[in-house]
């Protein structure tokens, strides 16, 4: 699950949501990957975790659904964030990156409303607003945060991952490999 990046718990972190307990259902099909030699060699990864967890915060408690898929057809390293509230909702998926969508719902119709955000990074570059923003351009804005935050800036409010970060993505990882393989819900271990 760790070995495809910390995407899925980077803005959940961020927004101070640590897993409290949770129970992952972990799926493995694929026994052999090809090593780039044209051998055939043992697939030690999970093809797929689903982890169903609890958030616990002064004042919210809610659930947060986490999913690392490798397959998923139709799907090309795509990484989302949907967030359903009572009121307010939100969701961005890096296969339309320009746009966000979002509901405000007061009672009656619930409708979703979709943004065109256009093209504007946190660091300048010298792609222009009217291109698309593309790889080069991401690791761009990740390298200068990191170049910004090494020289003692603040990343524009953006910094890069934090060890504690890592560690905590780490702990949420370790308790959905103890659950899965048990089948049971886990609390999470961040010491």
């Amino acid at each position: 699950m760790g070995d495809l990046g910390m995407h899925v718990l980077h803005v959940p972190l961020r927004l101070g949501w640590r897993p409290d307990t949770l129970h992952a259902n972990l799926v493995k099909r694929i026994t052999e990957r090809p090593d780039g030699k044209g051998n055939r060699v043992p697939c030690t990864t999970w093809d797929n975790a689903t982890i169903s967890s609890r958030v616990r915060t002064a004042d919210q408690d809610f659930p947060l659904v986490l999913k690392t898929w490798r397959i998923a057809p139709g799907e090309s390293n795509t990484w989302y964030i949907r967030i359903l509230g009572m009121k307010k909702s939100a969701f961005f998926s890096t296969k339309q990156p320009r746009q966000w969508q979002w509901m405000d719902y007061q009672g009656g119709t619930q409708s979703w409303n979709t943004e065109d955000l256009g093209y504007s990074s946190v660091f300048p570059a010298i792609t222009g607003k009217i291109f698309e923003f593309g790889f080069a351009d991401a690791i761009q804005q990740m390298w200068a945060a990191f170049v910004d935050e090494l020289a003692g800036g603040t990343a524009n409010g953006f910094p890069c991952a934090s060890p504690a970060e890592a560690a905590a993505h780490h702990a949420v990882l370790t308790a959905a490999l103890q659950s899965g393989l048990e089948n049971r819900v886990v609390s999470v271990d961040y010491d």
